[in-house]
């Protein structure tokens, strides 16, 4: 008969599997974070004079026929235009006089020193943007 040769013991094999899990999974979130950090940066700087003239067009638009739900679109929108100082300052005065229409139910027009005080609020934010 043949000599039998022992069986030599298992090589001892380093397993990586878990270090080369966990480093992929921290590669993803770090390359997950800049994607989110560049895109939020173009997002803020691009975006921001869109939304301006998108708050602009609808405040452009109000319609004073109804002048109670005018008193609330022209309150919103000029809050969300008014970012520096002179156009805060303005859009104070003409809050002031858009408070009289928002409380009551009884106002057919609305008068010429508010409308005179929306349009020129909306030449100032108009060359502004």
């Amino acid at each position: 008969m043949d000599k039998l040769h022992d069986i030599k013991p298992l090589i001892a094999i380093t397993d990586y599997s878990m270090f080369l899990f966990v480093a992929t999974i921290l590669v993803g979130i770090v390359l997950a974070f800049i994607l989110f950090k560049k895109s939020y940066k173009y997002a803020s700087t691009h975006c921001k004079v869109c939304c301006e003239k998108y708050f602009f067009t609808q405040y452009s638009k109000i319609d004073w026929s109804n002048p109670k739900k005018a008193a609330y679109e022209a309150t919103h929108y000029g809050m969300l235009l008014a970012r520096d100082r002179r156009r805060k300052e303005l859009f104070r005065q003409l809050r002031e006089r858009l408070d009289k229409y928002k409380y009551k139910q009884d106002y057919n027009e609305v008068d010429k020193d508010t409308l005179n005080y929306f349009n020129l609020y909306k030449q100032v934010c108009d060359e502004s943007i």
